[in-house]
Parts: C-alpha cells; structure tokens; sequence
C-alpha cells in the first residue's frame, strides 16, 4: 500500500476482519512519526537500538539549566528526525523549557515542561511542515 498512511496506534481487529483502516494524510504520518522518535528512548526499538531521541539519557539530569536542557532536546531531536524522517527537509527544531506546577488530585507537583516544534517542507511538494507538542519530563508523561 505504498502512498497510503494509518492512524497510530495500528487497530488490528479491524485487520483481522479484513476490513479498510482509515487512511491519513503525509503531513499527518510525519507528525505521528516525529511524536513516535521523540518519546521513543534509545534501545527501546529492538530491531534498530539507535531509533529513538538520544536526550532521554539525561532526562533525570537535575544539575542540567533549562537552556542546556533546551539545546540537548533541539540537537538530538533534529538528529534523530534527519536520521529516520526522511519525508522532511530543511528541518528546524525549536524547544522551549519551562517549569509546571501540576495539581493533582491529592499532590502538587513541579515538573519540566518541554513545548517541541519542528518545521520544515514536505519533502514530496515542498509545502511548509510544522509539528508543535510538548510533554513533561522526570518521568515523561504527555497529553
């Protein structure tokens, strides 16, 4: 089905019944691709042990600044999209680190929030690209 894009998580139920999965748009594939290679540790992925964002390794660095933690986010990712996106090109990542005081139902808690936008053009029509997300880290959690 080369040209055809799914929706992540894959519902293989509906494979079984041999029934057609929606299909999504390249842009919307990019942006799952990109979610999936940012929240991805290094050696999760069996078969490639280098498919993920290198940063992870330090996520529980507490002597790191926000501006050394927002450059280790921006090189690795932009590593690991060139590496493994090839659907992109001229790709700029951007990443902004901010403190989050988070009220949980029985707890309050400080945690790093990290807003990842990535821009680019689609590299089969050149268009403008743009992924934008962010998560917490120690321990990762996102929305």
């Amino acid at each position: 089905m080369k040209g055809k894009y799914y929706q992540l998580p894959i519902d293989f139920s509906q494979l079984l019944q041999k029934k057609d999965m929606p299909a999504i748009s390249l842009e919307d594939s990019i942006a799952q691709h990109i979610h999936l290679l940012i929240t991805t540790v290094l050696g999760e992925n069996k078969d490639d042990p280098n498919y993920g964002c290198q940063w992870w390794d330090s996520d529980f660095d507490i002597k790191a600044s926000n501006n050394e933690v927002k450059e280790q986010i921006e090189n690795a990712v932009k590593a690991s999209i060139t590496r493994y996106e090839k659907r992109i090109s001229q790709i700029r990542v951007v990443a902004a680190v901010n403190q989050e005081e988070l009220l949980l139902p029985s707890t309050r808690k400080m945690k790093k929030k990290i807003r990842v936008t990535v821009s680019g053009n689609v590299t089969k029509n050149n268009h403008p690209f743009q992924y934008s997300s962010f998560f917490y880290i120690s321990p990762l959690s996102y929305d």
